[in-house]
C-alpha cells in the first residue's frame, strides 16, 4: 500500500487545484458519488463501508496558519490524525505553490482490528489560514476517490481577515469534562515494511471527572521489556474556569507489581513496593475536539511544561499537549482489591451523549426495535481497484426482534469460491434499557450446506447469485457459542441504505457480528420478510 499512496500523493499536488463545485466553510468540491455525508461541528465528511473494507473523506473547517506549510502540516498531523493511535512516521511530499496557496500532503499507515488502515493528509495554506483534508482507508480503490476530490478542489479566501480558530471547545462549561477520558499507547518493537510489529504491552493514562467536582487518574505501564507492572493512582478536585481546568489531588501513590504466572497483559501478580507520589498542581488549558477522521472525541490538555502525571508530550517548542480520548468504560483495570471511594469506576457518570438516543423504555413491546426485522449484506467481489467485478456470492447477517421479547439471528456465508455454505442462527430474548440492548441466546448452531449446482466465472454474477442461493443437503452441524452482549445502540435513517438502520456499538470482534467497522459499529438495514434477500432452508 505504500508505494501506492506516494504515488497518489504525487498525483494529489499535481491536480488542478481550482474548479466550482459543492461547498463547505471557503471550500468547494466534487463530493464522492455513493459516500455517506455526514456533517460535523467543525467539518464535513464522507464514508463508505463495503464489508469489511472502508474509508472516510473530511474537509475540516479553515483555521489560522501556524506560520508556515510545514508547521501547519505537523500541526494538523499530530491532532487529526496521530492523536491516540500507534501510526507510521508520515511520508510527506515536497510543498507545491501554485495561485497563492502552498499545499503538502503525507502519508501513514496503522492498524484497526488487525487491518492496515492508511491515513493521507492534505493541508493548503496561504500563510494567513490553512485547511486541512483527511482520508482514511482500507483499500486503495478509495484513495483513487480521494485523488479525484483532491483534484476538484476550489477555495475562497476572499473575505476572510480574522480567523477564530477550529476549536470546539467546552469553555466554561464543566459538563463537557465529565466523563472517562483515556489515552492508550501500544508498545512496539519497531516496523516491518512500515507496519508495527506489537509486543504486546501498552501504557494507559485514564481520567475520570466527577460531576460533584472530584476526579481519579491511572497510569498502567505493562511493558514486555520491564519485569514489573507499573501503576501509579490519585485522587482530588477539580475545577473549570473558561478554557482553564485545575487539577488539584489531594492523595496519590505509585505502586510496582510483578506480572501474573501466565504473563498475560490484562493480570496481575503481587505488589512489589508501593509509594506516595507527588502531588502536583496544575493548570491546563483544554479544549475537547471531534475529528471525523477517527471518529473520536478528545480531550486536549496543554500545559507550558512536562507535568508529572501526562509526562513529555511530542509537540514541537516549549508548550506540551496531551490528548485522551472520551470513552463510556473505563479503560485501565484495578489492581487485586482496589477500591476508590467505595465505588468502582464502573459507576463512575459520563456524560458524552449518544449519536441518536433511543426511547427510554424497557418494555420490549414498545421498544423501538419490537415487531422489526434488521439485515446487512456484503457482496463479493474478485479483481481489484477499476477490475473488481461481482461475483454472485454474498454473506448476510439478519437480526429479526418479536414484540414478545424473543429474537433470532441468522448468518449466511455463500462464496462463489467455496462449494460449501454456511448458515449459523440463534435464537432467545432481547431487553431495551434507554440506548442499551442486551442480546441473551438461548439456543443456536453452526451448519454447513452443500448447493445445488456449481458456480462458474462464465456465469453472469446474477446467475450465480441464484445458485448461491440454494439449499442441498446438511453437512455437518457444530455447538455455537452463545454469547451475551449489551450493545449501546441507535436508529437512525441512511442515504447508503436509503432506510433506517439499527448500528450496534461494539469495540470488538463479536459471535454474531464479526469484527466492527471503523467506527467500532455494525450497520443493519430495516426490512421486511417480503422485500429480504436471505434465502433459507425448506422449513427453517
Amino acid at each position: 500500500m505504500k508505494s501506492i499512496i506516494i504515488s497518489i500523493l504525487f498525483a494529489l499536488l499535481t491536480a488542478n487545484l481550482f474548479a466550482q463545485k459543492q461547498s463547505f466553510d471557503i471550500v468547494s468540491y466534487t463530493a464522492p458519488t455513493d459516500w455517506t455525508l455526514k456533517q460535523g461541528n467543525d467539518n464535513v465528511s464522507y464514508s463508505r463501508i463495503d464489508g469489511a473494507s472502508w474509508a472516510q473523506i473530511a474537509i475540516y473547517q479553515h483555521r489560522n496558519c501556524e506560520g508556515d506549510i510545514q508547521t501547519d502540516f505537523v500541526k494538523d498531523w499530530n491532532e487529526l490524525v496521530a492523536a491516540n493511535k500507534t501510526i507510521s512516521s508520515p511520508e510527506k511530499t515536497e510543498p507545491k505553490t501554485a495561485e497563492g496557496w502552498t499545499v503538502m500532503s503525507g502519508s501513514g499507515v496503522w492498524q484497526y482490528n488487525g487491518a492496515n488502515v492508511a491515513s493521507v493528509l492534505t493541508v493548503y495554506s496561504n500563510n494567513t489560514i490553512c485547511v486541512a483534508v483527511l482520508c482514511n482507508a482500507t483499500a486503495q480503490p478509495y484513495l483513487k476517490d480521494y485523488q479525484s476530490l483532491i483534484g476538484s478542489l476550489d477555495i475562497d479566501a476572499n473575505g476572510i481577515s480574522d480567523v477564530s480558530g477550529s476549536v470546539t471547545a467546552s469553555t466554561g462549561n464543566n459538563n463537557a469534562i465529565v466523563g472517562i477520558w483515556a489515552n492508550n499507547l501500544l508498545e512496539t518493537s519497531g516496523y516491518s515494511n512500515g507496519y508495527p510489529q506489537y509486543t504486546a504491552g501498552y501504557f494507559r493514562k485514564e481520567y475520570t471527572f466527577k460531576s460533584d467536582g472530584t476526579y481519579s487518574y491511572f497510569n498502567k505501564i505493562w511493558s514486555a521489556y520491564s519485569k514489573p507492572i507499573l501503576y501509579i493512582y490519585e485522587t482530588g478536585n477539580w475545577s473549570v474556569s473558561g478554557n482553564k481546568l485545575t487539577i488539584s489531588p489531594t492523595k496519590a501513590r505509585s505502586e510496582e507489581w510483578s506480572k501474573a504466572s501466565s504473563n498475560r497483559n490484562n493480570e496481575w501478580g503481587t505488589v512489589i513496593k508501593s509509594k506516595d507520589a507527588k502531588l502536583e498542581k496544575i493548570t491546563y488549558t483544554f479544549e475537547i475536539k471531534t475529528y471525523s477522521g477517527s471518529q473520536s472525541t478528545a480531550l486536549l490538555l496543554t500545559s507550558d511544561k512536562p507535568t508529572e502525571r501526562d509526562g513529555t508530550s511530542n509537540n514541537n517548542g516549549g508548550l506540551q499537549t496531551y490528548s485522551y480520548a472520551w470513552r463510556k468504560e473505563a479503560l485501565i483495570d484495578f489492581s487485586p482489591g482496589f477500591k476508590i471511594n467505595a465505588a468502582n469506576q464502573s459507576s463512575l457518570p459520563s456524560s458524552k451523549p449518544q449519536q441518536v438516543n433511543s426511547s427510554q423504555v424497557s418494555n420490549n413491546v414498545a421498544s423501538p426495535l419490537a415487531g422489526k426485522t434488521f439485515e446487512g449484506t456484503t457482496a463479493e467481489k474478485s479483481g481489484y481497484g477499476n477490475s473488481q467485478y461481482l461475483t454472485g456470492g454474498y454473506w448476510a447477517w439478519q437480526y429479526q426482534f418479536n414484540k414478545d421479547g424473543t429474537y433470532r439471528f441468522v448468518y449466511v456465508a455463500a462464496s462463489h469460491f467455496n462449494e460449501v455454505k454456511l448458515l449459523q442462527y440463534e435464537t432467545g430474548t432481547y431487553s431495551v434499557n434507554g440506548d442499551q440492548l442486551t442480546i441473551s441466546p438461548a439456543k443456536g448452531a453452526n451448519e454447513e450446506w452443500s448447493k445445488v449446482g456449481k458456480t462458474s466465472n462464465g456465469n453472469s454474477d446474477v446467475s450465480n447469485r441464484t445458485i448461491n442461493d440454494t439449499w442441498n443437503k446438511k453437512l455437518k452441524t457444530a455447538t455455537r457459542n452463545l454469547e451475551k452482549v449489551t450493545y449501546p445502540f441507535s436508529i437512525q435513517y441512511l442515504d447508503a441504505n436509503k432506510a433506517n438502520t439499527l448500528i450496534l456499538q461494539h469495540a470488538s470482534k463479536t459471535e454474531r457480528d464479526g469484527s466492527p467497522g471503523w467506527d467500532d459499529s455494525s450497520y443493519y438495514y430495516e426490512t421486511t420478510p417480503e422485500k429480504s434477500r436471505m434465502a433459507f432452508p425448506e422449513g427453517f
